[in-house]
């Protein structure tokens, strides 16, 4: 039996501006959403802006995932590598 790993949304700081990131529990690092054809000029990158603007974003997409805030975090903790993973920064 395959047990699915967990996932949620949130915000990555990208130069000035934030970008939706998708984050799966216990793999180290994230999937920064972007645009379909990055070399397309005409279309829309809907998923970088200022934090409020991709933290509602994130929290829409969690709020659809079942993902609460503090669910959130423990997710995002336990993708930042074996020491967090293992509770030692919780």
């Amino acid at each position: 039996m395959t047990i699915e790993k967990k996932h949620c949304f949130t915000p990555v700081k990208e130069n000035k501006n934030y970008r939706v990131a998708k984050i799966i529990e216990k793999e180290d690092g994230y999937y920064p959403l972007g645009k379909a054809n990055p070399n397309d000029p005409h279309e829309l990158d809907k998923f970088v802006g200022d934090y409020n603007h991709v933290k509602s974003i994130c929290d829409m997409w969690n709020k659809h995932l079942g993902v609460d805030q503090k669910e959130e975090e423990r997710i995002v903790w336990s993708s930042m590598g074996p020491m967090c993973s293992m509770g030692v920064y919780q």
